[in-house]
């Protein structure tokens, strides 16, 4: 269908229009207008996406000198290929009514998900390594094993990538242009990349300051980024900046250095003529650095030369190595131990006689020995390459971090210390994206409540805007259960931790939800611990052998292959009318990128309220940080994270206006007003305050079994809950 916005005629590849869908493109086209910046909120399973690239295409084909690029980021490869099968559709309908915008659109991945070399592909985790050991500059003097695919892109790829025609390219259809045309994939999708009109790529191309700087030459300021899901958008920017150490990365790291010192000594011409070289270059200042990049410093005068190099990088070790050591042995009384930036960068300087330029440039100067020396597994050089990034950042940034001490639970070692380089400033990884680019969106189905975010990534947008949703009939149902039966509280609050009655009756909830959900149940708790002690509790008490009698009982592990599995058995039990369920976790895997569309997904419960644990000292650091520089309080933060989680894992249940699911919230601390603040309005407004808020879960079942008896009745989406060609 076709209409127009304003001036912009916009081509919708879908026979009628959600009136949600065309506010939506009205907030975008004002967004673009002014040249700023947006943050969106659109309920799930409306068409945003398809929606927002319908918009940005037509707004690119009749504004080429306004917007040249649309940069489309997303969190995962399925996510990815998913909308690159929307750009196709629209471009499909566009054709359709004859307009010929000539528009090529690219995703871009991994070395990983694009190499067709099979001696590459079959080494599986080392792809990216074995990779590197045929396409390195120096491959083509022939010191090394090559790849067909890669000789023949660099042959002709400026022929190939000039002569592709204009179409969509997803990760498979590179692989089989690949395939066909004996050329690499991943270095065509780089190249093209530089051509596309439209690129679609994970968040951290443009985020991670590792990985950023490969696209970072050949960025357009006339383009708009979008960021989908962008939720939880502020905890990848954190964590895109945090660098952790440990005693066994240290000691991996020397084992690094001392592979390379063998390197720099052998006597072989060769290896000497590379370095001669390669300190000349130094001097000569050839390395050049545009304007603003972390590493625009020259490389100083006391690590130009390998051998130098070699000796500072020890002394860094070493130094980190003590305060390890000694923080270590404080740790034995303390729960943590927090130094601030300046003062730790202080004392390693002091310790190790290291001066600050060098130390900027460390990360920098690596790359060009590794580079030098011709060692392409640079995966092996990874603790080498962390260290070298702490102290980058170290001395980079004096606010916004921390280096914390503590004992490192976190990959299952026990006592294992840690030493983090903690950032808390999550406007730090978008600064620069909101320089460089004309115009940024953020946008999701779960955003509420919006004002947070331009505080804490440190922006103001031109336009921040909450779409609702008009339902015909009732199609969803949030539930908010308080009490049980008997009238005890359910909640998941530390301090009821260990209490078997709580357990024992959110058990009895689930059991009853099984008896009365029919198809796909997918029950949501705070974190795995609490779920293993909860089912603990069910197995003991024999609630999950009568929960897998009224359905097959699935439950998500930290294993992604195997949480994998588990969701094709989860679906294939709903296809054949068996009836699954899943129990998972807010913030897993399944909470965040998996859909469960019709009758996979009923009814979603999240049991317990998924708050972090405001004990832990990252999350109260960060907590003062928001408090001092945001005037954000700790519990508001607290609060806005657990609702933007729950939301999350609540939205997966509608996934179109025909879908329907009743949406469950068990934990005393959902009633309260101010979480009832930061939901969606979406969601929001069709909670039912006087029968739905506040409940038993008794008389939650009575809703749930009202609910599905009402979705049972024969239904028409109503006429004016949408736009055709007609009517707009």
């Amino acid at each position: 269908m076709k209409f127009v916005i304003d001036d912009i005629e916009v081509i919708f590849p879908y026979k009628f229009l959600y009136k949600e869908q065309l506010e939506y493109m009205q907030a975008l086209k004002q967004t673009l207008d002014e040249k700023g910046h947006g943050i969106l909120e659109m309920p799930t399973g409306t068409g945003k996406t398809v929606s927002l690239l319908a918009f940005i295409i037509a707004y690119l084909a009749q504004r080429p000198k306004t917007i040249k690029k649309l940069i489309y980021c997303t969190r995962t490869v399925v996510e990815m290929e998913k909308t690159l099968e929307e750009v196709r559709l629209v471009l499909k309908a566009r054709k359709a009514e004859g307009l010929v915008d000539n528009f090529t659109a690219v995703g871009l991945s991994s070395r990983r998900n694009l190499c067709i070399n099979p001696d590459v592909v079959n080494q599986k985790d080392r792809v990216d390594a074995e990779c590197r050991k045929r396409t390195a500059e120096w491959v083509k003097k022939g010191q090394s094993e090559t790849c067909i695919f890669y000789e023949n892109f660099e042959k002709s790829s400026k022929d190939v990538i000039a002569n592709l025609p204009n179409d969509v390219y997803s990760l498979n259809d590179l692989r089989k242009n690949g395939a066909f045309s004996i050329q690499c994939p991943y270095f065509t999708a780089r190249e093209m990349v530089k051509k596309a009109n439209i690129v679609v790529y994970n968040y951290l191309y443009l985020i991670d300051p590792g990985i950023s700087s490969l696209l970072s030459k050949d960025q357009i300021k006339e383009s708009v980024v979008v960021f989908d899901e962008a939720h939880n958008i502020d905890d990848v920017c954190i964590e895109a900046y945090t660098v952790r150490l440990n005693k066994p990365i240290l000691a991996e790291a020397i084992n690094n250095l001392k592979i390379v010192e063998t390197q720099i000594q052998s006597e072989t011409n060769e290896i000497q003529n590379r370095l001669n070289e390669e300190y000349k270059k130094l001097i000569k200042n050839l390395e050049n650095k545009p304007e603003g990049e972390l590493n625009q410093l020259v490389i100083p005068g006391q690590i130009r030369k390998a051998r130098n190099f070699i000796d500072f990088m020890k002394r860094v070790i070493n130094s980190l190595r003590k305060k390890l050591k000694d923080n270590s042995e404080a740790l034995k009384t303390s729960h943590a131990i927090l130094h601030n930036t300046k003062s730790f960068t202080e004392d390693i300087q002091k310790e190790g006689n290291l001066d600050i330029d060098s130390l900027k440039q460390c990360g920098e100067r690596l790359n060009l020995l590794l580079n030098t020396l011709q060692i392409a597994e640079t995966d092996k050089f990874r603790p080498l390459s962390t260290v070298a990034q702490f102290v980058m950042f170290l001395v980079q940034y004096q606010e916004g971090f921390k280096v914390i001490f503590q004992s490192n639970n976190y990959e299952g070692t026990l006592n294992e210390k840690l030493m983090t380089l903690a950032c808390f400033d999550s406007s730090l990884a978008m600064k620069n994206i909101f320089t460089t680019f004309q115009s940024v969106i953020l946008t999701s189905g779960t955003m509420s409540p919006i004002e947070i975010y331009p505080k804490i990534l440190d922006f103001k947008p031109v336009v921040a805007k909450s779409i609702d949703i008009e339902l015909t009939r009732n199609s969803i149902q949030p539930i908010i259960v308080t009490m049980s039966e008997d009238g005890t509280e359910l909640t998941s609050e530390f301090t009821l931790r260990n209490n078997e009655d709580v357990s024992r009756n959110y058990g009895n909830f689930l059991l009853e939800l099984s008896e009365n959900v029919p198809d796909g149940l997918i029950v949501f708790m705070p974190s795995y611990s609490r779920m293993e002690e909860w089912a603990r509790q069910w197995q003991k008490d024999k609630y999950l052998e009568q929960i897998s009698k009224n359905k097959v009982l699935f439950i998500e592990s930290k294993d992604v292959n195997e949480t994998s599995s588990k969701l094709q058995q989860y679906r294939k039990c709903c296809d054949v009318g068996r009836g699954a369920a899943l129990f998972s976790i807010a913030r897993g895997k399944i909470a965040e990128g998996i859909d469960f569309e019709g009758h996979y997904g009923r009814c979603v419960a999240v049991i317990g309220f998924p708050a972090l644990n405001s004990k832990d000292t990252l999350i109260l650091e960060r907590c003062k940080f928001l408090e001092e520089k945001f005037k954000i309080t700790k519990n508001d933060f607290i609060e806005f994270d657990a609702m933007r989680q729950t939301c999350q894992c609540l939205g997966r249940v509608l996934r179109g206006k025909q879908d329907y699911g009743i949406m469950i919230m068990v934990d005393k601390r959902f009633a309260q007003k101010s979480k009832l603040q930061k939901m969606p309005r979406w969601i929001y407004k069709q909670l039912d305050q006087s029968r739905c808020l506040n409940i038993t879960s008794e008389s939650a079942i009575t809703v749930v079994r009202d609910f599905f008896r009402q979705m049972a009745q024969p239904f028409k989406i109503a006429d004016n809950s949408y736009f055709t060609q007609d009517t707009l």
